[in-house]
């Protein structure tokens, strides 16, 4: 894509759309997971770069701040656990899903939702790992912006939702690092 010309939303949903359905398959389960596990390390290492000073502090107003992203994450994380554990433990149909934006608790610590997101990717980890790679694929749920996905596409998915996240993480830190008095 040329440096000049900046893609749209619809462009962005189908060139994610296209990586999804055709490295889902491609790689092996050991290969969507370890991408999983990197792509969680990198928001884990963004996610420590905010300040627990500014940890509810939005960079700017009408943006989340980083309590809201990590609470986005939790929400998600634990929404994959079940549904893609679900389809391959009992061969269960998930409900769609509307990925939006979760408002933090005011009581939902950094640690705690750092620890609830480590329990549902590491529980979600163990099952794909023991599960038949071909099993269930014919079972589909759907993302409001992505369309209907298979288990294996959604793992996919939860590595390019963690890595958006990440990058949205860096920025909340680096317009929080500029913004605050020396």
């Amino acid at each position: 894509m040329s440096q000049d010309k900046q893609e749209t939303r619809e462009e962005e949903v189908a060139r994610v759309r296209s990586y999804l359905a055709s490295q889902a398959m491609r790689r092996t389960v050991g290969q969507l997971v370890e991408a999983l596990r990197e792509a969680h390390h990198q928001f884990l290492a963004a996610t420590a770069a905010v300040p627990d000073a500014a940890f509810r502090t939005a960079p700017r107003e009408g943006e989340w701040s980083a309590a809201d992203v990590l609470a986005h994450v939790r929400a998600i994380a634990a929404i994959d656990e079940r549904s893609i554990c679900g389809v391959l433990e009992r061969g269960e149909q998930p409900a769609n899903v509307d990925d939006a934006l979760e408002q933090a608790s005011p009581n939902a610590t950094r640690e705690q939702m750092l620890a609830d997101i480590e329990g549902f990717r590491e529980r979600l980890i163990a099952v794909v790992l023991h599960a038949d790679s071909q099993a269930h694929l014919d079972i589909l749920w759907g993302h409001n912006e992505f369309g209907n996905m298979n288990w294996r596409e959604w793992l996919l998915f939860a590595r390019v939702h963690t890595l958006d996240h990440a990058r949205q993480m860096q920025v909340i830190a680096a317009v929080l690092a500029s913004t605050s008095p020396l």
